[in-house]
């Protein structure tokens, strides 16, 4: 039986500046590209990728996202 991942990630522009990554990860795999696509959506809704040195914390992109929001 085949199995499906979505490899991502996640970049941001602030206002003139070029896209940096923030941050990316994987659906892991499924049995159907449905279900890695619906791990993927819940994963980047609840702010759990993966980051490295000198990328931007999960809690400041969502502080960010939220002011931005209000």
């Amino acid at each position: 039986m085949a199995e499906y991942r979505i490899d991502y990630i996640i970049q941001r522009a602030k206002e003139g500046e070029e896209f940096e990554e923030i941050g990316f990860g994987s659906s892991g795999a499924w049995s159907t590209p449905g279900q890695a696509a619906h791990m993927l959506s819940s994963a980047v809704q609840n702010y759990e990728w993966e980051t490295e040195a000198g990328m931007p914390a999960q809690d400041e992109i969502r502080q960010e996202v939220e002011d931005s929001d209000a």
